[in-house]
């Protein structure tokens, strides 16, 4: 199960790549998390580095969607962040198809606004 849920995020991740959520970095977390339950792969990529955009192909968007309906499951709970400067560290408890993990987001400032830093491996990796 762990192992479905990461490969889930980290599609969801290696898809998303895009601008800056604007406010805090819990609110970037919080915006992710609530676009990818949503489905909506634009929304999503508005919280990855504007570096990684270009990287994403029509595949990745096809597994996006294949994927964006389980996504819809996903509970999370912000536990608490930290911030030093422009990175950022935002725990948080997700849970999925019954299981439950806390994990931890880190984010960078872009452009104004606050983006998850690692890609899929690093962000949720250890799911």
């Amino acid at each position: 199960m762990r192992k479905f849920l990461a490969g889930a995020v980290a599609i969801s991740l290696l898809v998303a790549c895009g601008g800056g959520g604007g406010g805090g970095p819990e609110d970037a977390v919080t915006g992710f998390f609530d676009a990818l339950k949503a489905g909506d792969i634009d929304k999503v990529m508005e919280y990855v580095p504007e570096a990684e955009r270009e990287e994403v192909t029509d595949e990745d968007r096809e597994a996006f969607q294949m994927i964006a309906g389980m996504m819809s499951e996903i509970e999370y709970t912000i536990v608490g962040s930290e911030v030093e400067g422009d990175q950022a560290t935002v725990t948080v408890e997700i849970t999925f198809m019954g299981e439950t993990e806390e994990q931890e987001v880190h984010l960078k400032k872009e452009s104004g606004g606050w983006v998850i830093s690692e890609g899929a491996g690093g962000a949720f990796g250890g799911m």
